[in-house]
């Protein structure tokens, strides 16, 4: 997904703008630089004594085009770097461009007639020159993409159950198990499903997943792996760092780094998330009692199995819920929500693509499913004229986001139906009151509802209580009364209303 950066508060918009052309601009030295290394090369293979007058060209356009990227990337690392990688691409990069200098004087003195002799040297030069751009833009991959991504599809898998705990066998530790414990046996003839892991999996999703979303997918999610970490990929986020240390260690918080990063200070070079504010104390909390039960989340080889039905299942089963807990009143059965749709084709895929090149992620809910995930991850330069583009596949969004977007009150008013959504998410936007009772009335099949961190006040709970099907509200950061709230859970004894701290 294309994720278009929050500006950091303490850097200037224009100095930001500037930095983000380095990823373009770092281009253009490299190529100059293998060019002529490419040229050389060939010219050995032809035993031809003299340097090709190209080589000298290409190696001053990279030392002027260095300039450029090292000032852009400068600028770059000002809000998104941070690290030994950092530390030496920078350096190594600023090195480069001061060796592409001297190349290039170098190969223009030896390409006269009176310079032949020192071909062979210069030729030796372009060969240093060019392992150490080559490292160096190795060492900036490495910060967006993570330490070995090249052939990482070429590690075998006995490695990977190494280092995310797996047992003798190579099966993975099951997703409720803490690691060093034997997966829960499962008797003969037992259920598949386990209600004490489905519950789990429910609160990470609606307590979880949008905290990760916000704050954490940008550098860690949707294919970036920046330090080697992806935090939608268990087996990578239940493990050990570079330095031993448990990045998430199921059950028990206290050693784990995410939470520790968490509650550093925000001028500390390893706080986390290292841009905007702080997280709140109900989320950090939230984060504890996930890592304690056991960081239960969908594992890479079986989120499509808890995400969605499998194709062919039967309506009965697609339509099966956890049951809820027993203080609290059973929701209205409800139809499938694939009933009347076919599996998605290749007209919706086509569709999802183009979206996500306007940096809308649509993502199937799984494979062979029939219904979309939905979200706008591009901040506030994602706003009401993205928003439309969503329209024509309404039927087929099962979960929206519009979290940390600028849509308006405005921009929601001509929304149409989405008849299958089941979950929104509207946190952390400018809606007020009127825009959050626009998009309830057309998502009335609603089950978890996010507005935290809006303007929401108590007159949010009349479109709340519209919601047949509502089962969870997250509403701190709002504005809505204790007294509101307090009314709600009276009228909607089957609603798990969070407000930040106990419902």
């Amino acid at each position: 997904m294309a994720v278009t950066t929050t500006l950091a508060d303490s850097v200037p918009p224009l100095l930001e703008a500037f930095g983000r052309l380095h990823p373009v601009m770092v281009h253009l030295p490299l190529g100059l630089v293998f060019a002529a290394f490419a040229v050389e090369a060939w010219r050995v293979v032809q035993r031809r004594r003299e340097m090709s007058p190209f080589t000298p060209t290409a190696l001053g356009l990279a030392a002027l085009s260095g300039v450029m990227a090292g000032a852009t990337g400068i600028a770059f690392a000002e809000s998104h770097g941070s690290g030994d990688d950092l530390f030496w691409h920078r350096w190594l990069g600023i090195g480069a461009t001061v060796a592409c200098a001297g190349a290039a004087w170098a190969a223009w003195r030896a390409a006269r007639p009176a310079g032949i002799d020192a071909v062979p040297a210069v030729r030796g030069l372009v060969v240093g020159l060019t392992v150490l751009v080559a490292w160096s833009g190795h060492l900036g991959a490495n910060m967006v993409w993570g330490p070995g991504f090249v052939w990482e599809p070429l590690v075998e898998q006995g490695d990977a159950s190494e280092r995310t705990g797996a047992d003798a066998t190579g099966a993975a530790p099951a997703a409720g198990d803490a690691p060093g414990e034997a997966p829960a046996a499962v008797a003969p003839g037992a259920p598949a499903a386990d209600p004490v892991r489905t519950e789990k999996l429910a609160f990470f999703r609606s307590n979880i997943l949008p905290i990760f979303e916000t704050r954490c997918y940008e550098c860690h999610g949707n294919g970036k792996r920046k330090g080697g970490l992806r935090m939608d990929d268990r087996a990578s986020l239940v493990s050990k760092d570079d330095e031993g240390l448990w990045i998430v260690k199921a059950g028990d918080a206290k050693d784990s780094v995410l939470i520790n990063r968490v509650l550093l200070p925000a001028e500390d070079d390893l706080s986390m998330p290292p841009e905007g504010e702080r997280l709140a104390a109900a989320q950090v909390e939230d984060l504890r009692k996930w890592i304690e039960d056991g960081a239960v989340m969908p594992e890479a080889a079986d989120a499509a199995a808890e995400q969605a039905p499998a194709a062919g299942a039967s309506s009965a089963a697609a339509a099966a819920k956890p049951a809820p807990l027993a203080a609290r009143p059973a929701a209205p059965a409800r139809r499938p929500l694939a009933q009347d749709l076919p599996p998605l084709g290749a007209g919706e895929a086509e569709a999802a693509a183009g979206l996500r090149a306007k940096g809308i992620n649509v993502t199937p809910m799984a494979a062979g499913a029939s219904t979309f995930t939905v979200s706008m991850p591009g901040g506030p330069e994602v706003g009401d004229v993205d928003f439309v583009a969503i329209y024509p596949m309404a039927a087929r969004i099962e979960e929206l986001s519009l979290a940390r977007s600028s849509v308006t009150d405005a921009g929601v008013m001509s929304m149409p139906s989405l008849p299958n959504a089941r979950s929104v998410r509207l946190d952390n936007t400018g809606l007020t009151d009127v825009g959050i009772t626009a998009v309830l009335s057309r998502t009335l099949d609603a089950e978890v509802v996010n507005l935290v961190n809006t303007p929401a006040t108590d007159r949010a709970f009349t479109a709340l209580g519209q919601l047949p099907y509502l089962r969870k509200v997250y509403l701190y950061g709002t504005k809505v009364s204790p007294d509101g709230v307090a009314a709600f859970r009276q009228a909607r004894p089957g609603v798990e209303v969070n407000v930040g701290g106990t419902p």
